[in-house]
């Protein structure tokens, strides 16, 4: 933004409110920065991103401008248009695409057919691949995920055949190793492409809105935006074995996300097989068939954001799920196989998030040993550590997730019977 055409910023009645003069916009053809210059009413309001943004009030007159002629009759009709051309539009400034659709989800808005047909448009996505920096397509994803809808917004995305340019980049080596986990056989290829990536958002928005154990566990864990950014790398998970950190690393870059969110990515994936495991078992129809202590030991493994991990499993799965491909076709027939990858994912998760529940596990990753590695050494009579203590102190508490209201003092009697066993030196 031009510095001599500042914004000023302040509060009004409990409102943000922005202070500036009306503009245009000059752009030389050389950059998609336009330089801004005090304009007209009209110039201001036909350079915005929509006609429902360039309505004006005349505070005179107490009247509502519309200097586009379709401001209020789009706003009637709940439509997000651009006041131009809407391809010279995103071509100025691509960055219009992600922004028509984060206001346009947040208010529940459709988008115009024509703007519509040109955000699907190749040179529409390469120019926001290529000229808008990643920051600012963070910045907006951001916004996107925080708002009161990002399950609309997602779907535009994926509607638009956005998913490539803005979460991979189209030049990334990443888009093309995985371009080869998708789509799955019997999807036809006119799908937008990653083909069964809306099982992911669905799935999430279903569990968000819900008052199951499995929706208390996840959105107790963790913050909204990390939520929906682990369904937008639900994909991803098909490449955890070969190129885990690359995956990470170029994902990551391709929205400028936080260094928190970059470990908690790079720690669903490393854990992915582990928790895809501890649930299977938990979730077998022996009800006896786990242990509390085990699932407190995995839980404690994955650290602080294993619940957010666990869902990133989950959407994961649902993605990667083809047991029901037929060789049927038709938007019935992919309608189905979806609805059944999301019900398997929200079936067996939710009985993992019931067993964590019922065995009061939510806290697991806090536990910790009732003796410290001091009053260890004093109970055997060792004056010495090493690596029989670190054993030691991770089978108390494995012995203590079994024993859920063990005193130190019952503690310490089981570590005494147990010392040959937990292969407690003699002398150290």
């Amino acid at each position: 933004m031009s510095k001599k055409l500042e914004t000023a910023g302040g509060r009004l009645f409990g409102l943000d409110v922005d202070l500036v003069n009306l503009r245009k916009e000059v752009y030389d053809g050389q950059t998609r920065n336009p330089d801004m210059e005090f304009g007209t009413g009209e110039e201001d309001a036909f350079r915005r991103d929509a006609t429902v943004n360039a309505l004006f009030y005349n505070l005179k007159k107490q009247q509502v401008v519309d200097l586009t002629g379709r401001g209020l009759e789009d706003l009637d009709a709940k439509i997000m248009r651009t006041p131009l051309d809407p391809m010279q539009t995103f071509m100025d400034d691509p960055l219009r695409v992600l922004r028509l659709i984060r206001v346009g989800s947040k208010l529940g808005f459709s988008i115009d057919p024509e703007a519509a047909s040109c955000m699907r448009n190749a040179q529409i996505h390469r120019a926001l691949d290529t000229i808008i920096t990643r920051d600012r397509v963070g910045a907006e994803l951001t916004k996107m995920m925080a708002s009161s809808n990002p399950e609309a917004a997602f779907k535009c995305i994926f509607d638009f055949h956005l998913y490539a340019p803005i979460f991979v980049g189209l030049d990334a080596k990443l888009l093309q190793t995985l371009g080869q986990q998708f789509p799955f056989p019997g999807v036809k290829s006119s799908s937008p492409w990653p083909t069964t990536w809306p099982r992911a958002y669905e799935l999430l928005a279903h569990v968000l809105h819900g008052q199951s154990n499995l929706s208390l566990l996840i959105a107790a864990d963790g913050s909204t935006d990390s939520l929906w950014t682990m369904a937008a790398y639900s994909p991803l998970a098909g490449l955890r074995h070969r190129l885990l950190k690359e995956t990470v690393q170029e994902a990551v870059a391709s929205i400028k996300t936080t260094a928190k969110v970059t470990q908690l990515l790079e720690s669903s994936l490393r854990n992915f097989d582990s928790i895809r495991k501890i649930v299977a078992d938990v979730t077998c129809s022996n009800e006896n068939c786990y242990s509390r202590s085990a699932c407190g030991m995995a839980i404690r493994s994955w650290g602080a954001t294993w619940a957010t991990q666990v869902a990133y499993v989950m959407l994961s799965e649902a993605v990667y799920d083809d047991a029901e491909y037929e060789t049927g076709a038709g938007h019935d027939a992919e309608s189905s196989r979806d609805a059944h990858a999301r019900k398997t994912a929200w079936d067996k998760y939710s009985a993992f998030a019931d067993f964590i529940f019922h065995h009061n596990l939510r806290n697991a990753h806090y536990l910790g040993p009732l003796l410290n590695g001091r009053e260890i050494q004093e109970l055997f009579g060792l004056k010495g550590g090493g690596k029989y203590l670190k054993d030691v102190m991770d089978k108390l508490v494995e012995w203590q997730f079994g024993n859920e209201d063990a005193t130190k003092e019952q503690c310490e009697a089981w570590l005494l019977q147990q010392r040959d066993w937990l292969g407690v030196p003699q002398t150290v």
